[in-house]
């Protein structure tokens, strides 16, 4: 464990950030290694070791403008290579080539574009509007998806380079240029007599670059994207309405549209270019990938590691993508909005959310088949894959009553013998029958079979009614299972002032159950060592109370401690480590002060110090609490155990709903405690979690799902004029099967 005063030190000159909105982009992740089926002997990639590695972006040859070796010679060569060699994003999909010459895509499937041929072994691809094309290790074409103008018939012969565009595609047979498809505004008739080297397919026009290094197009020419240009050039990009070429000191030249900016480079030194349709990226030579246009004229560096050149950059139409020299791919959005920083560098929050945000996500946890499922208030439970897409799991919608915000699915959890028996435990509010207005928190359990939960075999576990005719609100909770085999369930006092110290009511409390071989008739058992059992009057299932609303709590797998926060009244907020028989005092105190009820607020007193509240002398004060300023309620986290962040270990991580920002807390109670802010984000915080390796998981509203992610400051890229980066690439999973 990191002392106190260590963590301070430490945490000096760390800077995290939040992740902006997702448009339609995608982002290839590793979503944790849970168990999961079986794959074939050509999908089991070694896994890479992301320790030590810092996340960067990456990028190739100019999308369009990458000429490869002719032959299975060039397959044979990167066989070795643990995943991916080159990326192609199109419309609403993307297309990744592994080293083994299979094509993986994912993203939208309405046209075909998915459905790469699984027999054939490419040396190179690219993707157009919802169709894509590669070069066969023979050197011959195969197009697949959508061919409403034949842009998937491509023409017979062999090929070293080829791009598709929006409803055409064009490729190099030696020097010569030959483009199929829709032919309007002639963009699929190059020019006779022009020797190419490279070649690139937009939206109504083509280019390429000819053996002298000129820029050549052809097609439609508004707003100059079809100017020819004297070079030399090395590389090229087309996009929908503009072009990019790079020159022989690798500064970028753009021309045509430019409403976002798109056609306004930097100038910095690129190795490599691609365009899109309101974007444009260039790799550096260290690894790095600036872009600029999107939603946000502003240039944005996005990170993706390790340091050195990257295999492939492409630029789709709302998202760009690259792989790097371990074979992962990442993609990022091309919205380049800047949040809030704290003057912390070193960590970042990555969007690992896989181009989806969630509305307000409650839960997100390890899902037993891979990948990550998300939790969200309005009753509804998604399934993140491996493989970049969204999957449906649970509706709960028409049942669950999330009117009011602090209403709706609150919490989940999987069996922890989850194989033996394959249930999930969902904790979510229901609407009174005797009063609309009223709702209460009912703990169901849920078969799951072929990944998906079966509503139809509910079985109630508990439900926890109302207690007060005002009760609207705090419901708690969380739903955890202990190292012991036991169910823990926190729940809020609904609004019932006294409820909390009151031992007959479930409200306010950590309530502790047994749920093996729960049936109808007997849906949970009494632990015989339950620290109420033997109280008269006292529910049994109480473990622990005086809680207000404990919104999130977990156990450290290290020490089994649960570490609980707690959410304040008026003016303060609070951490605590929670035991058997714990009281933490509420209402009599909030944080470390004492509480008046019929006021509504606070005496400033320390109740470890001057005690002036009646029967505080059993409560348990908490670890730390922090007051109301610009901040209104915390968000109970984890306590960090994975292996990512190696000085961050032992530490417990928690932030607050409104401010958005991220503590650590480290310590103990004899050395004391310390607490640093290591993050602040532009979106309500909401909750946190791990993935199946424990690795840090924030949610936010109306944002997507973040990892906690470490950058190691001696890698910093020598662009000054750069904003820093708000999107973070994470590696592709060893596991790409994507099953729910």
């Amino acid at each position: 464990m990191i002392a106190a005063g260590r963590l301070r030190r430490r945490y000096r000159g760390f800077l995290a950030i939040g992740g902006s909105a997702i448009l339609g982009a995608l982002l290839l992740v590793a979503c944790g290694d849970s168990p999961r089926p079986a794959q074939t002997e050509a999908d089991q990639t070694p896994k890479v070791q992301q320790k030590g590695l810092r996340p960067r972006a990456s990028a190739t040859a100019a999308t369009g403008a990458r000429t490869v070796t002719t032959g299975a010679a060039q397959i044979a060569a990167n066989t070795a290579v643990p995943g991916f060699i080159q990326v192609a994003a199109g419309e609403n999909h993307t297309c990744a080539l592994r080293g083994t010459g299979q094509v993986e895509c994912w993203g939208d499937n309405d046209h075909g574009q998915l459905d790469a041929p699984e027999d054939v072994r490419f040396q190179h691809i690219t993707s157009g509007w919802r169709f894509s094309c590669g070069i066969q290790t023979d050197g011959t074409l195969n197009c697949w998806g959508r061919n409403n103008h034949q842009q998937a018939d491509p023409p017979d012969g062999t090929f070293q380079s080829l791009d598709a565009g929006w409803d055409h595609a064009c490729a190099l047979s030696g020097t010569t240029a030959t483009c199929w498809g829709r032919n309007a505004n002639e963009r699929a008739t190059p020019p006779s007599g022009v020797e190419f080297t490279a070649i690139g397919a937009g939206a109504e026009h083509s280019c390429g670059l000819s053996s002298s290094g000129s820029l050549v197009c052809w097609g439609k020419n508004d707003d100059g994207r079809s100017d020819s240009r004297d070079g030399p050039f090395r590389a090229l990009a087309v996009g929908i309405a503009h072009t990019c070429a790079l020159g022989s000191d690798g500064t970028a030249l753009c021309q045509g549209q430019n409403s976002a900016g798109q056609s306004s480079p930097p100038g910095t030194s690129f190795d490599q270019i691609s365009a899109g349709s309101n974007h444009t990226c260039g790799s550096l030579s260290n690894g790095y990938v600036e872009c600029w246009g999107g939603t946000d004229e502003a240039a944005q560096l996005i990170l993706f590691g390790p340091p050195g050149r990257l295999q492939s950059i492409s630029s789709g139409w709302l998202s760009s993508c690259a792989t790097n020299h371990h074979g992962q791919v990442a993609c990022w959005p091309a919205v380049f909005r800047h949040p809030r920083q704290s003057p912390y560098d070193g960590l970042l929050l990555a969007d690992v959310s896989l181009g989806h945000s969630f509305s307000e996500p409650t839960e997100v946890f390890p899902w037993p088949y891979g990948g990550v499922a998300v939790a969200d208030r309005t009753g509804t439970l998604a399934l993140l894959t491996p493989k970049l897409s969204v999957v449906p799991l649970f509706d709960l919608t028409d049942v669950v009553n999330s009117v009011h915000e602090e209403r709706g699915l609150i919490s989940a959890a999987i069996d922890p013998q989850f194989g033996e028996f394959n249930y999930i435990y969902l904790y979510f509010t229901l609407t009174d029958p005797g009063n609309d207005d009223i709702a209460f928190g009912r703990l169901s359990r849920f078969p799951i079979a072929d990944g998906h939960l079966i509503r139809e075999q509910e079985l109630v576990i508990l439900d926890v009614s109302r207690e007060a005719e005002r009760a609207a609100v705090h419901y708690g909770g969380a739903v955890r299972f202990g190292s012991d085999g036991m169910l823990y369930l926190g729940t809020g006092d609904a609004s019932c002032f006294e409820c909390p110290q009151r031992l007959d009511s479930l409200h306010g409390k950590i309530l502790r159950i047994d749920v093996r071989g729960a049936t109808v008739g007997r849906p949970y058992k009494i632990p015989d060592d339950n620290p109420m059992l033997e109280t008269p009057e006292a529910r049994p299932e109480v473990w622990a109370l005086g809680l207000r609303n404990p919104w999130r709590m977990a156990f450290d797998p290290h020490d089994d401690r649960l570490w609980v926060g707690d959410v304040g009244h008026s003016s303060y907020e609070e951490v605590s480590i929670v035991r058997a028989g714990t009281n933490l005092g509420w209402p009599i105190t909030e944080g470390l002060h004492c509480f008046k009820p019929d006021a509504g607020a606070v005496e400033i007193y320390d109740i470890s110090t001057s005690m002036p509240c009646e029967g505080t002398e059993d409560f348990t004060e908490p670890i730390t609490s922090y007051e109301h300023a610009g901040k209104c309620a915390i968000v109970g986290g984890i306590v960090y155990r994975g292996t990512a962040i190696p000085w961050l270990y032992g530490t417990y991580l928690f932030g607050d709903f409104c401010s958005g920002q991220i503590w650590a807390l480290d310590g103990d109670a004899e050395t004391g405690w310390g607490m640093i802010e290591i993050a602040d984000l532009d979106k309500p915080l909401s909750s946190f979690g791990t993935d199946a390796n424990g690795e840090v998981l924030v949610l936010t509203f109306g944002g997507p799902v973040l990892r906690l992610i470490e950058i190691e400051s001696e890698y910093a890229p020598a662009v000054t004029h750069v904003p820093t980066a708000t999107i973070v690439t994470l590696p592709h999973p060893a596991d790409a099967t994507g099953r729910p």
